[in-house]
Formats: C-alpha cells, sequence, structure tokens
C-alpha cells in the first residue's frame, strides 16, 4: 500500500469523509491492516499508543455494511464506557453522509431505554462493552446471524478482565465461524491466537510501527479541580498564559459549542471545532484559527483529527482523554517543530486514577501546578 490511502478499495463515501477531516496518509497501522481486513483475514494487530488504531479497524469494518440490508452486520466491543463512545463518535463523522444506523449499548446506561430503542431502529453496527451488548444478545434484541465483522478494541485490556472477556468470547462464538474477527492491541497477550481459536481458527498477527511521544520540549501538568469548575479554570489558565494559539479538549460532543460559548461569553475569542459541523464551518473555525482571529479551537478527538496548524503553544485537557491513545493523540499538536508547547490536564477527583496510567504507558512526566494570583505555580 503506498503513502496515501487507497481510495479505490473503500467505499467512496469513506474516502470522502477522511479527506474532510484531513486525513490523506495512513499511518502504519492503517497501510498494513486495511487491506489485509477488506481481504477477509482475521487479525490480531499490535500497534502502539498514538498510531491509529481505530480507524485501521472501523474503516474496513464499515466497508463490509451493506447500507440496504437493515440488520446487524458489525459488532465493535470496547473495554469501557469512554472508550467506546469514542468509538461511536469516529464511526458517526465517518458514516455523516451515509444512511448507516450505529447503535451505542453501554453498560451503565438505562437498558430499558436500550431496549425500546432496539424496537424502533435495529443498528447495522453495533458499538458497545461487552457485557451489555451480551446481555441485549441474550434477551434476542440484538441478532448475531448475520454480522459479517466483529472487532475487539484494546484486546489485551479485556483479557485481563476475566468478566470482559469471558462476554468477548461468547459473542464471538455465538457470531459463529463465517465471521471475521479484528482485534487491535497495544502488546499481544501470550497465547492469544489459542485463547481466542474456538472463535477464530486462523488468525494473522500484523506488527506495526511508530507511536510515542518523542517531545522534550512540551510539558506535561496537571491542574487538581473540582467538576464543576472546570471552564472557569480553564478561562483563567488561557488568561495566565497569554495563550493566543490553544485548543481546548472536551470528550463529549454536547460539550463543545456550549464551552466555546461560555468563553466567549468571558472575552476570549474561541470557537468551536466539532465533527457534527457542515464542512464550511469547520473551515471557518480552522482559517479564523490559522490567521490568529481566533486564539481558543474547542474540539473533540476526532474534530481535531488531521489538525495541522502550526505553533499551537498550549494544549488543555478540560476533560482527560479517555484513553492515552487520544492523549497522544492531543498533546501532538503542540511542540512541533521543536517549538516549546505545554498540556495542561484538569484532573477532578473521579479521573484521578488516569493519571497513572498516563505516566506509566505514556513514560511521561506529569507535574502538578496550581492557579494563584493570575500565575501558573509549582507545587
Amino acid at each position: 500500500m503506498s503513502d496515501t490511502f487507497t481510495f479505490d478499495r473503500l467505499p467512496s463515501y469513506l474516502a470522502e469523509a477522511l479527506t474532510e477531516q484531513g486525513v490523506h496518509q495512513p499511518t502504519d497501522i492503517q497501510s498494513k491492516m486495511i487491506p489485509e481486513a477488506l481481504e477477509g483475514q482475521n487479525l490480531i494487530a499490535r500497534s502502539q499508543t498514538g498510531t491509529g488504531k481505530t480507524l485501521a479497524f472501523l474503516l474496513p469494518a464499515l466497508a463490509k455494511i451493506e447500507k440496504e440490508k437493515k440488520n446487524l452486520q458489525v459488532v465493535v466491543l470496547a473495554p469501557t464506557q469512554e472508550l467506546a463512545m469514542q468509538v461511536v463518535e469516529v464511526a458517526r463523522s465517518l458514516t455523516k453522509h451515509e444512511a448507516i444506523e450505529i447503535g451505542a449499548f453501554i453498560g451503565g446506561a438505562n437498558i430499558k431505554r436500550q431496549v425500546e430503542k432496539l424496537k424502533k431502529q435495529k443498528p447495522q453496527l453495533a458499538i458497545g462493552t461487552p457485557g451489555r451488548l451480551l446481555e441485549l444478545i441474550d434477551m434476542k434484541k440484538l441478532k448475531l446471524h448475520e454480522v459479517k465483522v466483529v472487532a475487539v478494541d484494546e484486546a489485551d485490556r479485556m483479557m485481563s478482565e476475566r468478566p470482559s472477556w469471558e462476554a468477548t468470547m461468547q459473542i464471538a462464538k455465538r457470531a459463529g465461524q463465517q465471521t471475521q474477527f479484528l482485534f487491535v492491541s497495544a502488546t499481544i497477550p501470550k497465547d492469544f491466537a489459542e485463547q481466542v481459536s474456538d472463535a477464530a481458527p486462523f488468525v494473522v498477527q500484523i506488527e506495526a510501527e511508530g507511536g510515542l511521544l518523542h517531545t522534550d520540549n512540551v510539558d506535561h501538568v496537571y491542574i487538581r479541580v473540582d467538576t464543576r469548575d472546570k471552564i472557569d479554570v480553564a478561562r483563567r489558565l488561557i488568561h495566565a498564559e497569554k495563550i493566543e494559539r490553544g485548543i481546548v479538549f472536551v470528550n463529549q460532543l454536547d460539550k463543545v459549542a456550549e464551552t466555546a460559548e461560555k468563553f466567549s461569553y468571558k472575552g476570549i475569542k474561541s470557537l468551536a471545532l466539532s465533527s457534527d459541523q457542515a464542512k464550511q464551518e469547520r473551515e471557518h473555525a480552522l482559517n479564523s484559527f490559522r490567521k490568529g482571529d481566533t486564539h481558543i479551537l474547542v474540539a473533540t478527538d476526532v474534530a481535531a483529527r488531521g489538525l495541522d496548524v502550526e505553533d499551537v503553544t498550549h494544549i488543555i485537557q478540560l476533560d482527560p482523554p479517555a484513553s492515552p491513545d487520544s492523549y497522544l493523540h492531543r498533546a501532538g499538536r503542540t511542540g512541533r517543530m521543536g517549538k516549546d508547547g505545554k498540556v495542561i490536564t484538569l484532573i477532578d477527583s473521579r479521573d484521578g486514577y488516569k493519571l497513572e496510567k498516563y505516566k506509566r504507558d505514556l513514560h511521561i512526566e506529569l507535574e502538578e501546578r496550581f492557579l494563584e494570583r493570575g500565575e501558573l505555580k509549582a507545587k
């Protein structure tokens, strides 16, 4: 595969969606995995954090969906609610102009509501956590007999949590031998092929290059805040650091416009960048940011895909990212071309555990800071 996406192998709507998102070149994992997956091969792909694994399994999986068939054709399993929702957002942004039904089935959400929704609308692509999906399959609300692809995100994490892995294997077995399996993982656990052999007898292993942050010129810091104070703390940070070109990341699509509006109301030149926007709106926001008329872009991970803007000095994570992958993706927007950058993560009491995860998986030092009299100070 060349260094551009082979658009002729993917349905034209996916090629257009990628172009619209500014994604022109595949990463190593994408160029290795997508052609094999389109051929129907069962795969376990190992790729480090931050190498574009989500598109590597989603693009070929979406390519297999026959739009005229209104039944379930692809299942994507993720280990946590947050990760599942992240995959949902990516899938929705890729199918924005296409009539593909996507269902999100997350443990922790109201199952009655999910069942009601399923009565009205059957998904062609179901994304969720294994326990909840299995529950709905047991209730005969989701049927697996026409499923062509089962994709498992963060397979190593799934395996380390027994209930999740058992549910994943149950789903895999019920989908049957005709189904294609795509596993992606930061590490390949020992005996992996053996563990999945009941469901997927022949699994080809792929290893990809690339990944981790190599930037000595970027500072990684965090500030402890109460959830309700996040926007106010971010506003004070923007003033304290005199930010003229920064990106503020939020985890949920519905928070993007609201956050940008609150900043604007307080006199900060900010605009929203969201995967929901029309192409013109996105282009307007980006041009205004590039020209310096807008100082702050508020975005989700998906909106920031393919975002190439020079001289971004600060990344503020209003919500800590769902995964180390996503941390990398955000941090990679600053400190380009050897320039200095700063990544500031706002952490509330609920998300404290994520700090350890970022330190461990990304090999970065995260230092605590606090705001005092309009200045960012070390603890």
